[in-house]
């Protein structure tokens, strides 16, 4: 069942359209028309529209006027061109603008049931494919965690605590684990596409898709050697090697060697195929089944060190030294970018995510006692620089955050670290505070622009923003954030509030009060004021 909105000044153009739909057919169940843009954007923001029919040359806001704000505000709703002007230009604008179509008066009836039956079944094609993704991404998901990952998870981080029932188990999943001789391979994805663009990827089904893309590669790249590749936690791919007791016999510095091949080959392939980065963690070679957790551990240790080397992407659990990550970190570009994120943290819980990643980004330098104290204090300083750049917004609170009172040594490497997160808590919370009052000034300058402006008729959420200095969406979306309603329902609460006063107190007709409050018809404004109060201006005059 669909919902069309007819925009056209002519009534009886609109009347004329509007009938034939609601008798061609097409399972269209309400018909809403406008004579104008303003009229349009009242019904696009306040009913649920499967398509809307407009004209170009209306009075006040026009069709191309209209499509832009459509555009910007509902850009999934298609827009189908009916008009007088057949100009090459006009048709041109028009589908830049997204126009479905773009039909001549006088159009014929037919053409018109065959464009709209068109549009509207491929918006329901549309939701079917989005049910039907939904599905498979749920079924998707379930097989990320099927019987055969479950197992090989438990078994890799020691949850199976009788190793003797290991080899029967996998028997039962149709796995072979004869190795005696075991290593883990850790390959951590990176949700960023590499590149000049460096678009994350937000979307879960991209995600699952890229993971599952990722296994396929891994498998076809270790196809010679016998290796078990499944699942991990979050962007985590594990692969289990195993070798016989002739393999191990090898010379160490050739098995590191050819491992150290196979995790740039890796990273390689991954890069290549899928264009996004990874990091391999290695972990040494271990005798037996139950060595496997250790073995996931100290692969998933050897990953940890790309936050220190980001030149690097494959890493050997023996390679590398407490005390060469303690020196060589790179702490200050690391805390350049957590204080950007701090800073467009949308919420506290955001917030907190970004401290407990960046803690763990940099925590080898807490896994030790010496040589260490420098580097978090130093990151604290740089902190507290950031907030005496925000003095004007702080206030004097940012005195009680000044480092030395975090950082009172001797510490310990782990009391370091507890330090380290309770300042950057305290301090990321004033900073997050300080941006919302930033944003609640914002809010308060646009509040009082509606104020001043809600009257006129051709207010549009572009002019408010122009106002703020902010682009429309992110108006909208603090302005939501703050004021618990959106900008276009203040601004009809506004103009109905004072038409209802008027109603009340004053003799003014209903016509007059309609263009007073900035709506183009005395019939649009009713429609709205009985759809927002649930009767009809002349009922509310008369009680």
């Amino acid at each position: 069942m669909y919902t069309v909105l007819v925009v056209d000044d002519e009534a009886i153009v609109c009347q004329g359209i509007k009938e034939f739909l609601e008798m061609s057919g097409l399972n269209i169940t309400q018909v809403w028309t406008a004579s104008n843009g303003y009229e349009a954007l009242d019904y696009l923001r306040m009913e649920s529209i499967d398509l809307v029919l407009t004209d170009i040359q209306m009075d006040g806001m026009n069709g191309i006027e209209l499509m832009e704000s459509i555009l910007s505000e509902k850009p999934d709703i298609p827009v189908v061109v009916i008009s007088a002007y057949d100009q090459f230009e006009y048709a041109q604008k028009c589908i830049r603008l997204g126009a479905r179509d773009y039909l001549i008066k006088p159009v014929q009836l037919q053409q018109l049931i065959q464009v709209v039956g068109s549009e509207l079944s491929e918006r329901n094609d549309k939701y079917k494919r989005l049910l039907e993704e939904s599905i498979k991404l749920k079924f998707s998901m379930t097989g990320m965690l099927s019987l055969r990952s479950y197992i090989l998870n438990e078994v890799i981080t020691g949850s199976l605590v009788n190793a003797d029932d290991y080899l029967f188990i996998f028997e039962q999943i149709g796995l072979k684990f004869e190795g005696p001789y075991y290593l883990v391979l850790l390959i951590e994805l990176s949700w960023e596409r590499s590149g000049a663009s460096h678009r994350t990827i937000h979307s879960l089904r991209d995600r699952n898709l890229l993971k599952y893309a990722a296994i396929n590669i891994v498998e076809e790249t270790l196809s010679d050697l016998n290796a078990v590749t499944f699942y991990g936690q979050g962007h985590q791919i594990v692969t289990i090697l195993q070798f016989d007791s002739s393999e191990h016999t090898d010379r160490k510095t050739d098995h590191i060697s050819r491992l150290h091949l196979i995790g740039r080959t890796l990273v390689t392939n991954i890069q290549g195929y899928l264009h996004i980065d990874a990091v391999v963690g290695i972990s040494p070679i271990q005798f037996g089944l139950p060595a496997l957790p250790a073995c996931y551990r100290e692969a998933a240790k050897a990953v940890k060190w790309h936050a220190l080397y980001e030149n690097h992407t494959v890493f050997y659990a023996e390679d590398f030294s407490l005390k060469e990550a303690s020196v060589q970190v790179d702490w200050q570009s690391r805390t350049e970018h957590f204080v950007e994120r701090i800073k467009t943290g949308k919420s506290q819980e955001d917030i907190l995510g970004v401290i407990e990643r960046f803690i763990a980004d940099i925590s080898p330098i807490f896994e030790r006692d010496d040589s260490t104290a420098g580097i978090p204090l130093s990151i604290a300083y740089r902190i507290y620089a950031t907030l005496l750049e925000m003095k004007e917004t702080v206030g004097e609170r940012y005195t009680l955050l000044e480092p030395i009172r975090f950082f009172q040594f001797p510490l310990s490497g782990i009391e370091i670290q507890h330090r380290l997160a309770e300042f950057l808590t305290d301090a990321a919370e004033l900073i997050h505070a300080s941006m919302a009052d930033h944003d609640q000034a914002i809010i308060q300058q646009s509040i009082a622009y509606i104020k001043q402006n809600y009257r006129h008729k051709g207010l549009k959420i572009q002019d408010i923003a122009d106002h703020v200095h902010l682009s429309p969406n992110y108006l909208s979306y603090i302005f939501k954030q703050m004021v618990a309603e959106t900008v276009w329902e203040f601004v009809t609460r506004l103009r109905l509030e004072e038409a209802r006063y008027l109603l009340v107190n004053t003799h003014k007709k209903r016509y007059e009060i309609a263009d007073e409050v900035g709506y183009e018809s005395p019939e649009h404004f009713s429609r709205v004021f009985k759809r927002y109060y649930g009767e009809s201006p002349n009922a509310v005059r008369e009680s």
